[in-house]
Parts: C-alpha cells; structure tokens; sequence
C-alpha cells in the first residue's frame, strides 16, 4: 500500500529544481560524512556520482511521491529524492527557528556564537553551557513532522528515503525539529537563551537569575521528552574569557564595511518644495529661500513624494523613460499611487494567469495560507525578540497560541478562515505590543483609520511606504495590484500588493517601529494630536527619523530568507514578487512566503541602553542616511 505525500507537504521536493539543486548538492558535498548536517554523497558509487555528473543529465520525472515509488527507483534517483526531501525539511526548519536557535553548519555556529558576545555586551555574563538529550527516539519523528507541518502519514516515505543516505541527515532534521517547542517557551520566557544542534547556552547577569532559568529550561525539556544534560556554570568577568568557551568575541562582530551599491530612494517631504531635473541632476528647490538640494539622476532609483510636493514636467518625463518610479503619499502618509513608466506595464500571458488563479478560489487557498503564515512566523519573531531583550516583558502564552493558529492554517479549506486566523493573529499580537512601549506611549492595539496614538501613526506611515514599494514591483514581474490572493481583488485597493507585504510587515516596519519606540528616539512630541478628529499624525521630525530607520532596514543583506536567494530585504520583496509572477503561471509551483533571518551584515553597531531594550547589532533602525554609509536615502526633511 502506497502513501502518497500531499501537495501541502513533500511535493515540492519533486520539482524538476529540486531534484536539481539536490545534483548539485550530492556532487559538491564533502565525502567526509563527520558532520552530520553536511550534505553527502550518501550511498551513491563513484560510478554512479559520474552518472549524475553527466553534461546531458536530465532530472527525472516523479508522477508521484509515495513508498512504491522509492522502493523501485534506481539508486541515483532514490538518493537525489532523499537530498531534495531533506532540503525541503531543513528549509522548512529554518523558517520554524525562533530568534536564538540555529542550523548546525558552519554559519550556524558563527551566529551562535555572535548571539553570546551580544549577550554578554548587554550584561549577561552568568553562563551555563548543557547539552540535550532526546529521551524518547519514538517520538523524534511524530514530534519533528507536526513541527515541520508534515501530516503523520507521510512518515513511510520519510523511513523510505533514511534508507537512501548514511548516514540519515533527514534523521537528524527531524530530531532538531523536535525541539522546537522548548526553543519557543525559552524564547517566549525572555529568557537569554541560545542553542545549535544538541548545543544549548543561557546567559543571565546574576547567578540567580542563572538558576532560574536553568530550572526552567530543564523542566520544559522534560515536558519535551528531552533531558538537560552535562550542565556547566560560568561568570566571564573579561571579555577576553569568552574565548575560554571557544568563542572570539571580536571576530564574531559585525563589519561596518558597506556590502555593495545600495539602492537610493529620493524622499521629499517639505510642503512647498518642487522636484525638477537640470543637466543630469535632480534638483529640489525647497521654499522659504532655503538651499536647494541637488543630486546625480543616475543615483536615483526611486522618489518617494509626501504631502504637498511639486514635480515637474520635465522630471516626470524623465522617471517614467528611465524606469524610475514616482510614489505619492498624503502629507498624513496615507500611499495615494505612482508614476508607473511604459515598459513597466503588465505582461498579457501573466495577467490572464493571474485572472485565471483569482477566479479559482481553490487554487488561492495554499499560497493565501503560505502569505498569512510567513506574516505570523514573523509577527512572533518580533515579540520573542522583544522578549529576550526584555525580562518584564512575558509573551510566552501569546506565541504559543500564535504557534497554534498558525498551524491551523494547514487545514484551512477557505479563504474566510485562513483571514479569521489571520485577524486573530493580529488581535492578540497588537494587544501583546502595546504592552511593551515606554510608559509614557499610550498604545492600545491597533487603529487605522485614523491612527488614534503614536505607534499606530508610525505604523501606518510605514505601511504606505512598504505598499508603495510592493505595488512597484508588482508592476514590474506583470501583475495587477489590484488582483488579490488572501486580500479579496477590488478596485478600490491594491489587493495583490496587500498580499505581498503581508510577510515583510513585521521585519521591516513593525520591528522598526518598536525599536525606535524602546529606545526612545520616537517619542510623544513627534506625533501630532487633533483631538477633536480622535487622531494622531506623524510628525516631521517623526517622518525622518522613520524613514532613516526604515531604509537601513530595507538595506540590510540577508542570506537564506527566501530558497537559493540573498540581497537586501528591498530586493527580496522584488524576488517575492517574481516568485508570485510564477506560482500564478504554474499550478504546481509550491511558493513559500519569505523566512524570518537576521542580517548578514551590519553597517553599523548599533546603540544600547542599561535595559537592554536596543536592537540587536543587527539590526539598526536608529541610523541616519548620513551617518549609515549603506543607508543611500536622500531626505528632504517634511516640516
């Protein structure tokens, strides 16, 4: 009796690039099969690996994922299955990790240990160093599948293919996928704690403290059918001492060397002022005769246009031949439309397809859930990291009913109910925000129209920048913004781009504005009050001060957030959009929303404070375009 994988599981490790990128893996792989997570040749001959490296070699066609299908496909192809699944499986763990925990490779370890050196330079130098054991073998599988969202039924196909590499790297996907429940109740408490492969570490700034959460971690484990085991304690009084645990604390840290030409955004906020172009420049005549600004065309790759701002002719000319797209926002930061140039249009091909996936309400129900699930996932990578950096701050029981719905998503049969859980979601993750700004911020969850306090001006402004960038690319992979997924198509709005920023919400914008909130560079004087209306408006100063943050978040290069793909968070959302160009045109293409992942470098370090409340070194909202070498704004500051 066969049991076939559903679409919503392992099917897309049949994909024709799959199975391709599972080739290359098996051939590049170290023949040294030491380390458990590096990719092998598995079982495969020299003979056979010649075979596979044939210049006419083709992927085989696989009709269908099931036991009878492996246990009868030659060896080359049960091996290439058996990559191509564990790839899948790692991915899908990779996305699962809450902030703290890490894949047992190389890069891993390197962000293990970076994550120690930042827990130490915000005063945790109380130490504990255990590892953990899995007491229970029986229930790795079962608990490593539902971690990963993989129905039970699929675990034949799953022993199937163990049998197709020794040693059984899957084994050991699953085995780590089981503890992710402890990670997120460690994480979910606060607590300083980190963890790669069996590898676990707290850190805390007293011995108490210390002690507390081993306690807590150990009986969480338990819960787990996990033990704690070989527990060592350690004070590092000195710097230094970190490398006594393996550890060189300065070459962990952060380049602040610039990774590359970075996009640059033109911003024009001051009331009055004028856009115009001269000689290869563009010029912007600011009014009350204060000095014009004045930049190279060439620079430029987007303007961004807020409140009362004039454009010429000639300017608009210019953009639209150029490629340069022209975004619109009220002076309240409400996104009003663009300048979309003539080869930037829709393709007839991906229209029709996008008209076809749109009436198909079927079809929209998996990658409406995949969007709405990378949102959550996201959404409680915010709180969890809040909550590390935070002991007052408890969110454990909220994540955990996040953790659940967004589980639930996988037997989601309609568009209604991945929306209910998706605004459920949301309810209980505003509620759990507004508890973790300064006292003096009044923030009672979220309100839009209008924004009835700070936060919520912050957000929406920030919000209408991010729609502003996802409606642009959108024109540019050929689809229609206004052709929804999850969001339902209307005229009246730009579902589709809706959709597509759903996932980057929470890592670009969110965690932004929360970040400046803690650390107090957004403050109550920047928001402005019309009390008879009930509203709240963002500031000038409060404008430029979010959009500083906001483009040195975009910039940030990140590795790993989307499969095969790195660049700045601005380019992934390009590439989540193309990706979406394609799930349209392909039935079978099985699109993910993007992963949660720290940056891989940092221009700058960025600032702390005694509680601890600073983003991580990561992650530097506070930067200005003038001080951050890659954050290329150019802010004409609104008054």
């Amino acid at each position: 009796m066969t049991t076939p994988a559903t679409a919503s599981s392992l099917r897309e490790a049949t994909s024709p690039e799959a199975l391709t990128r599972a080739r290359r893996r098996l051939l590049t792989a170290h023949p040294d099969p030491t380390r458990a997570n590096t990719p092998t040749p598995g079982s495969l001959t020299d003979e056979q690996l010649r075979v596979l490296a044939a210049h006419d070699w083709a992927p085989p066609r696989i009709a269908e994922l099931d036991t009878n299908t492996i246990a009868t496909a030659d060896p080359i192809t049960r091996a290439l299955l058996a990559e191509s699944v564990h790839e899948t499986l790692e991915r899908r763990l990779a996305a699962e990790r809450p902030h703290g925990t890490y894949d047992d490779t190389r890069a891993g370890h390197d962000a293990f240990s970076r994550g120690l050196v930042d827990d130490y330079d915000h005063g945790n130098h109380h130490l504990a160093r255990a590892t953990i054991r899995v007491a229970d073998l029986g229930l790795v599988t079962g608990a490593g599948l539902s971690a990963l969202d993989v129905p039970y039924a699929d675990a034949p196909i799953i022993d199937e293919l163990a049998r197709a590499s020794d040693p059984n790297p899957i084994a050991i996907v699953l085995a780590d996928a089981a503890l992710l429940d402890l990670d997120r109740y460690a994480t979910g408490r606060g607590l300083r704690y980190s963890r790669v492969g069996t590898a676990l570490m707290l850190a805390a700034p007293n011995e108490q403290r210390l002690a507390e959460a081993i306690d807590a971690v150990a009986t969480a484990a338990i819960g787990a059918g996990a033990r704690l085991t070989d527990v060592t304690t350690q004070y590092i009084d000195e710097e230094k001492a970190l490398a006594s645990i393996g550890i060189d604390p300065w070459a962990t840290r952060s380049s602040d060397e610039p990774t590359g030409q970075a996009d640059r955004i033109l911003y024009v906020g001051r009331d009055g002022a004028r856009v115009h172009v001269k000689v290869g420049r563009i010029i912007v005549d600011a009014p009350d005769s204060l000095p014009a600004t004045s930049v190279p065309k060439n620079s430029v790759t987007r303007i961004v246009l807020s409140g009362n701002v004039g454009l010429s002719a000639g300017a608009r000319s210019w953009a639209m031949r150029s490629g340069v797209d022209v975004v619109c926002l009220s002076r309240r930061g409400s996104y009003q439309g663009a300048l979309i140039g003539a080869n930037r249009g829709a393709h007839a091909s991906r229209l029709l397809a996008q008209v076809a996936l749109v009436g198909d309400h079927e079809r929209r129900v998996r990658p409406a859930a995949s969007l709405i699930g990378a949102k959550i996932r996201g959404q409680i990578n915010v709180l969890t990291r809040i909550a590390r950096r935070d002991r007052a701050v408890h969110v454990a029981d909220t994540t955990a009913h996040m953790h659940a719905w967004r589980r639930s998503l996988a037997g989601a049969r309609t568009l209604d109910e991945i929306m209910g859980i998706e605004g459920a979601c949301s309810n209980a993750y505003f509620d759990a925000l507004s508890g973790c700004v300064p006292a003096d911020v009044t923030f009672d969850g979220r309100s839009r129209r209008p924004p009835r306090d700070l936060p919520n001006a912050a957000l929406s402004y920030g919000y209408a920048i991010l729609l502003s960038k996802c409606v642009s690319v959108l024109h540019a992979a050929g689809l229609e913004p206004s052709l929804g997924i999850a969001h339902a198509p209307t005229d009246k709005r730009s579902s589709l781009a809706l959709d597509l920023m759903e996932q980057f919400r929470p890592l670009l914008v969110d965690q932004t504005v929360m970040a400046l909130l803690r650390t107090r560079k957004l403050r109550p004087e920047h928001g402005v009050v019309e009390a008879e209306a009930g509203r709240v408006w963002l500031g000038s100063d409060g404008k430029k001060i979010l959009v500083d943050a906001y483009e040195a978040a975009c910039q940030r290069s990140v590795t790993g957030a989307l499969p095969g793909y790195s660049g700045s968070w601005r380019r992934h959302i390009a590439h989540s959009a193309q990706m979406l160009a394609r799930a349209n045109a392909e039935p079978d293409y099985q699109w993910s929303g993007v992963a949660w992942r720290r940056s891989t470098s940092s221009p700058t370090t960025s600032p702390t404070t005694n509680d601890g409340s600073a983003s991580p070194k990561h992650w530097n909202p506070g930067a200005t375009a003038s001080k951050n070498p890659c954050s290329n704004s150019a802010l004409i500051a609104p008054r």
